[in-house]
């Protein structure tokens, strides 16, 4: 053996020590102690590690380090030195196995570990390696970074975008002794923020991204539950329609769709086919939207006699339909018996079926229902009485939520008490997952979306004081009255959802119900009233991020007044004669007063012009979302600008359509 080989075989061997004696395991002696943000100095990874490991040191290095008011550095393990002075984060399960002496491993889906030693603080996970800021991507050494950043050091995100982060200065910081390895109590945890990012800005799409991430929301289990018909039966191309007419929904004598025979066993078989086919582990198997179901012998003889659906108007077809779901769901599973599948518990088969005694196993039901309802205890009756009726038939129940949906018209529809009661009673229930729709309109609901997205992470929280920390964290100074001013249309809602319409005899919320009683709702002295509140904190907002947040809620309030107005405008002009669709169908008084309609079509269009010049103000903005308006006119619908301009003889094309908000 050479000098020189044996001298670098020691010096190996002493290095080789040197890190087990820094990289303790946690079968050592030494005990952890609480920690000192300050006494940190980098994070450290692996050499090979994830990019989601990559992103989640990224985050922990540049939000720690603003919290403490230095840098950190990200290194790897292998270029840390063995005498490196201070305090190391630790993130990734490889490095976890170096510095624990053991590797975590097996890391269930999205599971992740905090976990104090001598020399710094593990944080690791269930990892993937794909797009690190795709919610369906696992992450979790992310889901660890955050809940340090929050729970421990104060950082808070309150919605997408740069002022809607808070980062402390805490150079005092101390971490105490943590020991945590936990999976998100729902396995699902989404909201879709507006309409389709098509019409959104690509600064907006990807600070929503972000904010998703760390927020803690997730959809890493592979499943889809919507509405299916139209990729499995092809409607948008109608080549099966054309081919198999016998296989859609007989209605006042003649087969149309979008509905589907459900009782045709050549339907059943090719709803099995295309959940066998599908990419998903569970697969959508819900029947169309809206109505038009098959009225033909065989699906009417399914149905119980004299039970009315939640509108107590038409017949509940829950019977029907979950004989169907049922059959396709027990041929997968002959199958495939990892295959699930998919359903809605909607409209018309909201409620359980009567005759059904037990639902197949692998069918996830994902139960469509909206907790702002909740203020009507009836409403709220209801629901559990149907939640235990599926619970009977040993459902695997999803909950499938409007938070924010085009129903409120981006209208401060406040309901953060209902969501918090509802989610944290959804898991105590069994509900294993929670998805849904919401706006991208912060500027008017952030108080939903704080509620929602610290709900979803830990349904099980005591959230006595979750909303003070909202005011508090977002507002500074100017806490109570930005409470106060989104507590003014939360109290109007209270005091008035009895006065709703009731254009549909319904205790659920009903589009027809809400779309021309706005002004009842919300009466204009909690419009006004909520003003005040809002100018007494801009008054008392310190000038930087907090005066920018009660800034972005002025941008709020305004499209709200313009936005209360339209509406309440367009019911009049409905009464007036003026054909406004929507409108003209829910309003049941008719009046003549032709100069009273010119002025008020006048009014509304300056109305409408100012809504199209407010959505297009600050698109990069959590705010009004463009991408609801500017569906409605590629789609067709709800013109109520354009009847308004047809009316007045004012030809002006809309500036608010996916092709034209792709050009600005």
């Amino acid at each position: 053996m050479t000098i020189r080989f044996v001298l670098i075989f020691v010096s190996t061997v002493i290095g080789l020590m040197a890190h087990q004696v820094t990289h303790a395991s946690d079968r050592q002696a030494v005990a952890p102690s609480p920690q000192l943000l300050n006494d940190f100095r980098r994070v450290v990874i692996a050499d090979g590690a994830s990019k989601v490991q990559r992103a989640a040191a990224d985050e922990l290095a540049g939000y720690a380090g603003r919290v403490v008011g230095r840098k950190l550095d990200v290194t790897t393990f292998g270029k840390l030195a063995a005498d490196a002075p201070g305090l190391s984060f630790f993130v990734g399960d490889d490095v976890a196995k170096r510095v624990l002496g053991k590797s975590p491993k097996p890391l269930k889906t999205e599971e992740w570990i905090l976990r104090t030693v001598p020399n710094g603080l593990v944080l690791a996970g269930h990892d993937g390696d794909t797009d690190p800021w795709s919610i369906s991507t696992p992450a979790g050494s992310m889901l660890a970074v955050y809940t340090l950043l929050e729970d421990h050091l104060g950082v808070r995100w309150f919605w997408p975008g740069e002022f809607g982060e808070h980062v402390p200065s805490r150079p005092d910081a101390t971490l105490p002794v943590l020991n945590e390895r936990r999976q998100p109590a729902f396995e699902i945890r989404s909201v879709q923020l507006g309409y389709s990012s098509i019409y959104h800005t690509p600064t907006f799409h990807d600070a929503e991204r972000k904010w998703a991430r760390r927020v803690r929301l997730g959809w890493v289990k592979s499943a889809v539950f919507g509405h299916s018909w139209e990729a499995a039966f092809d409607l948008r191309k109608g080549l099966t329609f054309r081919e198999h007419p016998e296989w859609f929904a007989l209605v006042n004598g003649k087969r149309q769709p979008p509905q589907m025979c459900t009782t045709h066993p050549e339907v059943i078989s090719r709803m099995v086919d295309y959940v066998l086919n599908g990419k998903q582990n569970i697969m959508n198997i819900s029947p169309s939207d809206g109505g038009g179901f098959c009225e033909c012998d065989r699906c009417r003889a399914l149905d119980v006699p004299g039970v009315l659906a939640a509108d107590n108007k038409h017949v509940q077809l829950s019977d029907r339909i979950f004989t169907y779901a049922n059959e396709v769901a027990r041929r997968v599973r002959e199958k495939n018996p990892a295959k699930g599948c998919g359903m809605f518990a909607y409209t018309y088969y909201n409620r359980p079926p009567l005759k059904i005694t037990k639902l197949e196993p692998n069918l996830y039901l994902s139960f469509v229902f909206q907790s702002a309802a909740h203020r009507d205890p009836e409403n709220l009756r209801e629901w559990r009485e149907s939640v235990a009726g599926w619970q009977a038939l040993q459902a695997k129940l999803v909950v499938r939520e409007g938070w924010g949906n085009h129903y409120y018209h981006d209208l401060p529809f406040l309901h953060d008490r209902q969501i918090i009661a509802n989610l944290a009673e959804s898991q105590r229930l069994g509900f294993v997952a929670a998805y849904g729709e919401g706006t991208k309109n912060f500027a008017a609901t952030a108080p939903n979306y704080w509620a929602l997205t610290h709900m979803l992470w830990d349904p099980q929280r005591d959230a006595t004081n979750l909303m003070r920390d909202f005011y508090e964290s977002a507002y500074g100074p100017a806490a109570k009255d930005m409470e106060a001013y989104f507590q003014a249309y939360n109290q109007a809602l209270d005091s008035n959802w009895s006065k709703r319409d009731r254009n549909v005899d319904t205790n659920l919320i009903a589009y027809a119900n809400l779309i021309g009683a706005w002004g009842k709702l919300i009466p204009r002295e909690a419009l006004d009233e909520a003003d005040q509140h809002l100018k007494a904190a801009e008054a008392k907002a310190s000038p930087g991020e907090y005066a920018g947040r009660v800034k972005f809620h002025r941008f709020g309030q305004d499209y709200t007044r313009v936005m209360w107005e339209l509406l309440g405008n367009y019911r009049q002009l409905a009464e007036l004669g003026v054909k406004l669709d929507t409108f003209t169908s829910v309003v049941k008084e008719r009046r003549d007063a032709p100069a009273e309609r010119d002025a008020l079509l006048q009014r509304t269009y300056e109305l409408g012009e100012q809504r199209e010049q407010l959505l297009l103000a600050h698109r990069d903005w959590a705010g009004p979302d463009e991408g609801l308006y500017a569906y409605t006119n590629d789609a067709k619908i709800r013109q109520w600008h354009a009847a308004v301009k047809a009316a007045l003889g004012i030809d002006k094309p809309t500036a608010l359509t996916k092709q034209s908000l792709g050009k600005q």
